[in-house]
């Protein structure tokens, strides 16, 4: 007890000591150090998202990462992980949002950037947001240190990590249809069966050429198919698809060991006249593969080739959607890392009339030519048409080698959309001619006259060089009427040669010679010659009756005569049903002009014994006899049209097709 009571005096005393110490004299308190700042790790980090979005992983690794990611993650997942992932989703132009913010920046504290990641995919656009933190570290190579990013494999997905399994699941959306003014489908989806076998219950010797017979197939095709490394005796195996024919389908499921599954097929209905318009669907190439990139194409995928397939493979392809899913091995179970939605593509809607384009066709009789027929009050296209043509429902599911080369053999070329071409029009050409010299005011419709002989040059200087007319029998004087109704080569050179100037150059681009339309189709422009100009009075003269180096698309052709119905105006030709009405040209000429030359048409079509109003050409060629057609039916006056074979005189008889009271 008396050692307790010595120690809590001997603390007492220690007490007052210390007490009596604090009044004399403080303690001095030492001063804290101010945090080390560094530079900002801004440059760091732009050249680290440089690199990210370029893909240099190696680079990354080796000069970028934390040794704590280095240790943790290793190339293997860095590196390889990404790439593989990559390829298996698609993944693609990566975008980063990123923003440094203020300093100071301190040495022992990460600077944490946020993120906002963006890519394409196989099912669509991909976007999340992440937060990278760079971390200042000495290294031997920079002892006074540098910024490193704190990577981990969530930056490649959301919620991803180390040792995970990464799948997806595709939403196909269905391709949107193509449809003509009344609604009917001439580019749709129909049902179809994807036909395959299960080799370990499918007898390859009995019946391996029955089934290459109804798939339209070779044997050798099938064998390679079923010889494919990843085939074992009880997976299925696809080997074609057909359209649900009830015979056909019998006849296969008849073979042992056959499968099938319901799935969606492009259909044309109206197959060869609508071709050249419509295009076809066909796996996407290389070529095209390289051009959508970032698109979320992949190898496999059906694109539009050719058409307005290709045109508006984007409105009609719609938006792909489906899930990426994350097996968690750690805590087994699967998360969905993205989900996105589908949507069905548009329905395009065009100014055609089918039924009236199919009946054409058929008139041409699969012989070289073009039609167009345009309504001249709003620049709807009703017709325009290419024969002959090839049926886009052989590229479905995939078009045999033998019948491809036999269409790029063949002599007509159906693959050649004459419609977009321009071709010599002759006479069809003098009612133009006449519109410019009625406006530049050189040509009085009334008016004649005095034409002597067949032939006719202005000048000796022009030496061989003399217009010639077809029908020199026509009683003097010869005024517009008769002109256009007996295509007079002289009268109508003689009026391009009495404008001044280059009014008759100015005339003709006012028409739209020289300028290809504004239309979802790629037309050749009309031409007054390869130059745009004439090079010489003769030139000039014989360009009046489309001779020389005049070229014209069938489309322009028809929009031109149109201004004779509208008075004068021309509407810009319009393929869709929503596009709005425009006016390409107005007062080209009058409405008492445009009369004038409508009566000639009348007396033109009464001449060559049909109905129809307009002028008719037939131009001898190396090939054979092209014959034109251009104008309208005066009792309905509702489509102003144009007709070109290649080889064939009666053009007027298929224009007459075109036209109906409806």
């Amino acid at each position: 007890m008396g050692k307790g009571k010595l120690w809590m005096a001997g603390l007492g005393a220690t007490l007052v000591l210390a007490a009596c110490s604090n009044e004399e004299a403080e303690t001095p308190v030492p001063e804290e150090a101010e945090p080390e700042t560094v530079a900002s790790p801004e440059p760091r980090a732009e050249e680290f998202m440089e690199l990210w979005q370029a893909g240099e992983y190696e680079t990354l690794y080796e000069e970028f990462l934390t040794e704590r990611a280095k240790s943790a993650f290793g190339e293997e997942t860095f590196i390889e992980w990404q790439v593989e992932l990559e390829e298996q989703l698609s993944l693609s132009e990566r975008e980063i949002d990123w923003q440094v913010g203020e300093e100071p920046w301190l040495k022992n504290e990460p600077a944490d950037i946020p993120l906002t990641i963006s890519m394409d995919s196989v099912i669509g656009e991909i976007e999340f947001d992440k937060t990278l933190s760079f971390v200042y570290e000495e290294t031997e190579e920079n002892e006074a240190g540098e910024w490193f990013a704190e990577w981990d494999p969530s930056f490649i997905l959301p919620n991803l990590s180390e040792g995970d399994n990464v799948s997806v699941q595709i939403s196909d959306t269905e391709r949107g249809e193509i449809v003509d003014r009344n609604g009917k489908v001439i580019a749709g989806n129909t049902d179809a069966y994807e036909i395959g076998v299960v080799p370990g219950n499918f007898d390859r010797d009995d019946y391996t050429e029955r089934l290459a017979g109804l798939l339209d197939l070779s044997v050798e095709d099938i064998d390679a198919e079923l010889e494919k490394p990843w085939v074992e005796p009880h997976h299925y195996v696809p080997l074609g698809t057909v359209r649900p024919d009830r015979e056909k389908l019998n006849r296969l499921f008849a073979i042992p060991g056959t499968k099938r599954t319901k799935v969606t097929m492009r259909h044309y209905p109206y197959g060869e006249s609508m071709a050249h318009l419509t295009g076809y669907i066909a796996p996407i190439t290389a070529e095209q593969l390289e051009e959508r990139k970032g698109q979320g194409y992949g190898q496999g995928d059906i694109v539009g080739r050719e058409g307005l397939e290709e045109i508006f493979e984007t409105e009609l392809r719609g938006k792909r959607g489906g899930k990426i899913l994350i097996e968690k091995t750690a805590q087994n179970e699967t998360i969905t890392a993205v989900d996105n939605s589908s949507a069905a593509g548009e329905t395009i809607e065009l100014t055609i009339d089918a039924e009236l384009q199919q009946e054409i066709y058929q008139e041409m009789g699969d012989k070289p030519g073009t039609a167009a027929a345009v309504d001249p009050y709003t620049g709807e296209t009703h017709v325009l048409v290419s024969s002959p043509a090839y049926d886009p429902n052989d590229f479905i599911p995939g078009i045999k080698e033998s019948r491809f080369r036999e269409l790029a053999d063949d002599p007509d070329q159906p693959f050649f959309n004459r419609a977009a071409a321009a071709y010599p029009p002759s006479y069809v050409m003098q009612p133009i001619t006449a519109a410019v010299a009625m406006k530049e005011g050189t040509l009085d419709p009334a008016e004649g006259i005095e034409i002597e002989g067949e032939t006719w040059q202005k000048f000796p200087s022009w030496n061989d060089f003399r217009i010639t007319r077809p029908n020199p029998g026509v009683k003097n004087p010869i005024n517009l009427e008769k002109a256009l109704v007996h295509s007079d080569s002289i009268y109508f050179a003689i009026q391009a040669i009495n404008m001044p100037d280059d009014s008759f150059t100015e005339g003709l681009n006012e028409f739209g010679f020289g300028t290809a339309f504004d239309y979802p189709l790629q037309l050749a422009a009309s031409e007054i010659s390869e130059s745009g100009t004439f090079g010489s009075e003769g030139q000039l003269a014989s360009s009046a009756s489309g001779q020389s180096q005049v070229r014209l698309n069938i489309l322009h052709t028809a929009l031109m005569y149109g201004t004779f119905l509208a008075d004068g105006d021309m509407k810009k030709p319009v393929l869709f049903k929503d596009a709005e009405e425009e006016n390409l040209k107005q007062d080209l000429f009058s409405a008492e002009q445009a009369e004038s030359v409508r009566a000639a048409f009348e007396q033109a079509g009464d001449e060559e014994g049909h109905e129809l109003a307009g002028k008719t050409a037939v131009i001898k060629t190396d090939g054979g006899d092209m014959a034109w057609f251009a104008g309208y039916d005066p009792k309905v006056g509702n489509l102003s049209a144009a007709v070109m074979m290649e080889d064939e005189k009666d053009a007027a008889g298929i224009a007459g097709a075109l036209f109906s009271d409806e």
